[in-house]
Order: C-alpha cells, then sequence, then structure tokens
C-alpha cells in the first residue's frame, strides 16, 4: 500500500498556511472570495458601453437604403465606364421608377440590356427608392434617352438623382470618369418623420 498523508498536510501543499493549525487562511488564494467594489464598477462600465454600441448599431437609419444605393449606383457607373474605355465597346445606363439597367450594342448596333453580366445586370431599388431626376451635362434627359458611357471619348458629366421620402441622393458623374455620390441636404419645412 501506500502512504497515507494527513489531510491538514494536504491543505498546507495546496498552500493554505494556516492549514496546520487549523486556523483560519490568511494568504491570498485564501481570502479573497469575492470581488471588489471597484472590480464591479469596471465590469458595469464595460457592460454599459458594450450596450449602448448595440444599441445604436440596431437602430434604424431611415436613410441607409437611400446611401446604400447611391453608393452602389456610383460605383457601378464608375466601373462600367472604365469597362467601355478598356474594351473599347460603348455602354449606356437607363432608369426610371424604382430600377435600373445598363445596355450595350448588339451585332446590329441596336441598344439591348445586358443580361448575362452579374456586375451590370438590371436591378430593382429597395421599396420606398425611386430614380428621380436624371441631366446629361445639365440638361433634362427625356425619356427615351440613355447615360452614355463612352468607349472613345470623355465621360459626360451626367447627374442622377435617388429618392425616398426620408430625403434625397446625388450620383454625379465628372468629366474625369469619377462617380460621387451625396445626401442631399434636407429641404425647409419639408422635414421627415
Amino acid at each position: 500500500m501506500g502512504i497515507v498523508t494527513p489531510y491538514s498536510e494536504l491543505k498546507a501543499e495546496v498552500g493554505c498556511a494556516g492549514a496546520e493549525y487549523n486556523r483560519p487562511c490568511l494568504t491570498p488564494s485564501c481570502s479573497q472570495r469575492g470581488f471588489t467594489l471597484v472590480e464591479l464598477l469596471v465590469v458595469m462600465v464595460v457592460m454599459g458601453v458594450a450596450l449602448g454600441l448595440v444599441v445604436v448599431q440596431l437602430m434604424p437609419d431611415k436613410l441607409a437604403p437611400l446611401r446604400e444605393e447611391a453608393a452602389r449606383l456610383s460605383l457601378l457607373l464608375e466601373n462600367a465606364g472604365l469597362e467601355a474605355r478598356a474594351s473599347g465597346r460603348s455602354l449606356a445606363w437607363s432608369g426610371k421608377n424604382n430600377s435600373y439597367q445598363f445596355l450595350g450594342k448588339n451585332a446590329y448596333g441596336d441598344w439591348v440590356r445586358i443580361l448575362d453580366d452579374s456586375l451590370f445586370r438590371p436591378r430593382t431599388l429597395p421599396q420606398g427608392v425611386h430614380v428621380g431626376e436624371i441631366s446629361v451635362e445639365e440638361q433634362p434627359l427625356k425619356p427615351d434617352e440613355y447615360v452614355l458611357l463612352s468607349a472613345h471619348s470623355f465621360a459626360v458629366p451626367f447627374r442622377i438623382r435617388l429618392t425616398s421620402e426620408f430625403g434625397s441622393a446625388t450620383v454625379t458623374g465628372k468629366s474625369t470618369g469619377d462617380v460621387i455620390f451625396s445626401l442631399d441636404e434636407p429641404q425647409p419645412g419639408n422635414s421627415a418623420p
């Protein structure tokens, strides 16, 4: 058989100094049984900050769909302009109501919708977002005209306005080929709820 060790010696081996005399433990490992007030306050502050961040992230942003669609459209138009210049084939853009599409020329020289490209496929805007005013070189675009993304010349300046009940955003194409977007300032007396 093995050696039998008394219980008081086992307690002394694990670090309890008063165990061998049956006195209360005075070492930090035995005497700390809870958290200090400062530790509890630090945990409460950290939890409060984390909860505040979660609440802010979960709050609905009424302009988020408009902002996201304006950003997407500006990137798509800029990429379409780059694609037109790189491929040597002009592209066009058309939008009305709650959808827009990119067009390319077929073998007969007619504009046709691009359907087989994941980037330039026809898109439907989220509920409540609509294509508003469209202008090319400061002139309103007629219903049967397109925003041309030329392959052989400088980019033509254009402006496309997206609207929703909470505001509007403008996508602006510059003659350098850059396309940017901005949220428009709300009009006085026309505040959204």
